[in-house]
């Protein structure tokens, strides 16, 4: 489709967009100022890992840039919701709350919407904060049973080395029995207490190698044989592993060395143990102090080791915890986002146009009528030789004067009129190879205007010196004796039926005058008689007196045109744009093709004044049929060539033309 013919398109339809335009911002105003206000206000957060970690490595600005994503998802989460509702005292929905990142950046835009502007920047000030802590207290929970039992152990430590200070402190005052005595069930109660450590330190060490194997998973078991005599093993292949499992990687290897040292010192001190009970009492009292010192110094190593570790737990939290950081609060908003009516009419408005403008598009792409030249020469590949714009209508005059019908003998002047005579021009062209002296005017369906276009064909070329027969074929419906106000008791018919003589019938009409044939009284077989041979005498005795037969036939929806086309010497196709359809037309032509007919041209009639826009030398002929009358001044080529109008006669009013008269 050209761009002319879009332009034509939103011509037409140019009505039903502006009826959309008007539509959809009407009603999308009306909508728009009866919703409540709603205020919108904003606060940016950054996220970002700890400082203590590598900043330059791509995979780490990769992660913060995901983790950031993540925050967006978390922030609106349900926990954190409710937990701002009951800091604030009321309610906090999801709908209110949208988060955005910034593109490529660690930034989150965090929005609130209420209808308190007040309460919005409280919400999202307090959703800020309320956040904060909880992502705290998520990180917390990762390390809380790690930090829990090194706390539960440097308690017992304390508890055994405050023990051990007691009894070196009594010791010197106490005699060698009851020292020996109270020996044995001290050493008894640490040797339960260091197995217990002991078993609570080895469970720790396995849960730690558990975790750190799960980074390195064995190969698949195989079933083919493995030769016993092979020299080298298939080596392992190494996983690839992130950025982020390296560093938890190095994490469990330092907790599992840590856990093996303080196991070490726990089987030492328990050995030192079961060494000084099996000292009997030969053991005195300085071998005593020494041991106690000994066993006071193993637990002092074991007490610092244990802080260590649980040092390195709370940094490795601390490391892992991302930073989220406000750097921009909200600020209490002015205006309301919502409503706009200016804004949602403009918005309604287009999207009116645009349905609209797609309701026409598929009307226009469904419609399968004939409407365009274009679309003549598309479907059909016939020539156009006649474009009849709409007929005004005056009131009945007498016989002699012209009647209802005879347009071009009351408008000699109109863009119709000289419509018909480019016609006849175009049929003389049709005819400079072969002589047209018969011509059959048909068309698709019925009330096409082929019978109107017959009558004022026939005037148009009387005017031009020709002897013109007009017949009346149509021995169905006939109607040229009702255009032209002429009796129809004697016809075609009577010439069928008796011996009635050709001249009888014919009557005289107009000036310059017309043979008119009227179809007479209606035969109950009227294929019949104009498929017989004396249809094809009359035919031949009529060419012998006149220049040019036109015949009216009935549509093609009967057999008569078929068989007339194959007796004449063209037949004139008449269109109705807009109503008659393709397949209908298309069919008909192959039908005339058969039956041997010559197909001299299509003729568009009416062209409905809406469609003026397809057939663009009518602005042309209506300009020059008003500036002819005297109400305007036409310029020729020479000069400014341009057209002035006066106006056109007003109702009433007389013309020059109707003076003349």
């Amino acid at each position: 489709m050209e761009i002319r013919q879009y332009l034509n398109l939103a011509r037409k339809w140019a009505w039903l967009m502006i009826l959309g335009l008007i539509i959809g911002g009407a009603g999308s105003y009306y909508y728009a100022s009866r919703q409540p206000e709603v205020y919108q206000t904003s606060s940016r957060i950054m996220v970002s890992r700890a400082p203590e970690e590598t900043t330059g490595n791509y995979y780490y600005i990769y992660n913060d840039l995901q983790l950031a994503k993540t925050y967006a998802q978390l922030i609106p989460a349900e926990p954190v919701l409710q937990a701002a509702s009951e800091k604030l005292g009321y309610p906090v929905s999801g709908g209110q709350i949208s988060v955005s990142q910034v593109p490529d950046s660690l930034l989150l835009d965090v929005s609130v919407r209420d209808s308190d502007p007040v309460r919005a920047a409280e919400i999202a000030n307090s959703l800020i904060n309320v956040f904060i802590d909880y992502n705290e207290n998520l990180q917390k929970g990762r390390y809380a049973s790690s930090e829990q039992s090194l706390q539960a152990q440097i308690a017992q430590v304390e508890a055994q080395i405050t023990g051990i200070q007691t009894e070196m402190a009594q010791a010197a005052e106490q005699t060698q029995e009851i020292e020996k005595q109270q020996q044995e069930e001290a050493n008894q109660q640490r040797l339960a207490e260091l197995k217990t450590q002991l078993d609570q330190t080895e469970a720790d060490i396995i849960k730690v190698e558990e975790e750190l194997a799960a980074f390195y998973p064995l190969p698949e078991p195989t079933s083919t044989p493995v030769n016993r005599w092979q020299a080298t093993a298939t080596p392992v292949p190494t996983p690839t592993l992130s950025a982020e499992q390296l560093v938890a990687i190095k994490e469990t290897q330092n907790r599992l060395d840590q856990l093996q040292t303080l196991r070490d010192l726990y089987k030492s001190t328990y050995t030192n143990l079961l060494v000084m009970g099996s000292g009997g009492s030969s053991t005195n009292s300085n071998s005593r102090m020494d041991q106690l010192q000994t066993t006071l110094a193993l637990y002092q190593q074991i007490y610092s080791n244990l802080l260590n570790n649980y040092e390195a737990v709370r940094l490795a939290r601390l490391r892992s915890t991302p930073n989220v950081v406000q750097v921009e609060a909200a600020q209490v908003p002015g205006s309301p986002v919502q409503p706009q009516p200016r804004r949602d009419a403009m918005l309604g408005a287009a999207i009116g146009l645009f349905l609209m403008a797609a309701i026409a598009f598929v009307v226009e792409y469904l419609d399968d009528t004939l409407k365009t030249p274009e679309d003549i020469d598309r479907h059909l590949h016939l020539p156009v030789i006649g474009l009849i714009g709409e007929m005004g209508r005056s009131k009945p005059k007498k016989r002699d004067k012209g009647s209802y019908y005879v347009y071009v003998s009351d408008n000699p002047l109109s863009p119709v009129t000289e419509a018909f005579r480019t016609l006849r021009t175009n049929l003389d062209f049709a005819s400079v190879d072969k002589p047209l002296k018969t011509l059959l005017i048909t068309s698709v369906g019925p009330s096409e205007g082929k019978s109107t276009l017959a009558v004022n064909l026939a005037v148009v070329m009387s005017q031009g010196d020709r002897k013109v027969v007009l017949m009346d074929t149509d021995l169905r419906r006939p109607s040229i004796h009702r255009y032209l106000q002429i009796p129809n008791r004697r016809g075609l018919t009577d010439v069928f039926r008796d011996q009635t003589k050709l001249s009888s019938i014919i009557n005289s009409w107009g000036e310059p005058p017309i043979a008119i044939i009227t179809s007479g009284g209606l035969p109950p077989n009227p294929t019949e008689l104009i498929s017989s041979e004396k249809m094809d005498r009359i035919l031949t005795e009529l060419k012998e007196r006149t220049d040019i037969i036109i015949l009216d036939s009935p549509p093609c929806i009967v057999a008569d045109p078929l068989v007339l086309a194959a007796k004449v010497d063209g037949v004139m196709l008449v269109i109705e744009p807009g109503s008659t359809k393709i397949g209908a037309a298309q069919v008909l032509l192959e039908q005339l093709h058969r039956a041997g007919a010559r197909v001299v041209g299509v003729v568009l009639n009416p062209i409905s004044h809406r469609r003026g826009h397809y057939y663009s030398k009518y602005h042309y002929y209506a300009s020059y049929y008003y500036t002819s009358r005297g109400y305007g001044q036409y310029y020729g080529s020479n000069g400014s060539n341009k057209q002035k109008r006066n106006g056109r006669p007003k109702s009433g009013e007389k013309t020059p033309e109707t003076a003349a008269k």
